[in-house]
């Protein structure tokens, strides 16, 4: 255990000195909020939602996205710069490599959220149905970005390769789940591939707990698909790692 909550500190003190990284996943979605919400404000009228609750939903996505992909980025540095092997000294096991990293991505993840949820609440008013709906998606979703940023990290040797695979993976699975555009601006056979996509149950399950009063066990399923993505992709990542960049 102690081995597991060292490299989680190391990840998070590393994660943090990244400058572009927290822009990314802190202040992106809180700018994404205002000017999308502000763009929406003459378009959603009479719905009982208002531009910035719509907005919120998708946008704060972005902030979840952009910590996955530096923690794909920073397991390839570790990797190319040997890093990892070092650690293997220790002696360090795969599952508490693994498990210290998809800690530290979750720890980023949650606080990205909070910070959006919490701004989004206090300067656009943005509502929320039940604050532990909330505590559900939020942690429901750190499971699922977590898993698949160890996941990806597997497939990748450098920092360029990181960033290219981790935005190519991260991008197509918004565009097909509502984060991007509206699932009623898409053709059929799109909606049909976005029920897929656990990403889309995520985007689904944050509404609920935004504006659609619900019984509890309507946001637990949904959830539960994101979350339960996530832990498979943590055991597919147990399974491919590798310490160096050998194959």
């Amino acid at each position: 255990m102690k081995q597991i909550i060292t490299i989680t500190r190391k990840d998070l003190q590393l994660l943090f000195l990244d400058k572009t990284s927290l822009i990314v996943t802190f202040a992106l979605p809180l700018v994404l909020v205002a000017l999308i919400g502000n763009a929406f404000s003459s378009l959603i009228q009479g719905s009982g939602i208002t531009s910035y609750d719509y907005a919120f939903s998708k946008v704060m996505f972005w902030g979840l996205i952009g910590a996955a992909a530096s923690s794909v980025a920073s397991l390839a540095i570790e990797k190319n710069s040997g890093t990892i092997l070092r650690l293997q000294l220790a002696p360090i096991g795969k599952l508490q490599m693994l498990l210290g990293k998809t800690l530290a991505c979750m720890a980023i993840i949650i606080l990205s959220s909070s910070a959006s949820w919490l701004f989004a609440t206090f300067a656009f008013g943005v509502k929320t149905t039940l604050p532990v709906y909330v505590i559900v998606v939020v942690l429901s979703n750190a499971v699922f970005f977590s898993g698949l940023m160890a996941f990806l990290g597997n497939f990748v040797k450098t920092e360029r390769a990181a960033g290219g695979l981790s935005w190519s993976v991260l991008q197509i699975l918004a565009c097909f789940s509502g984060v991007m555009f509206p699932l009623t601006f898409m053709p059929s056979w799109m909606v049909t591939i976005t029920n897929i996509n656990p990403l889309t149950w995520g985007v689904r399950a944050m509404e609920i707990a935004l504006w659609k009063p619900v019984p509890f066990q309507e946001i637990i399923l949904r959830a539960a698909i994101p979350a339960a993505s996530g832990i498979l992709f943590c055991g597919l990542s147990l399974l491919f790692f590798r310490w160096g960049n050998d194959r």
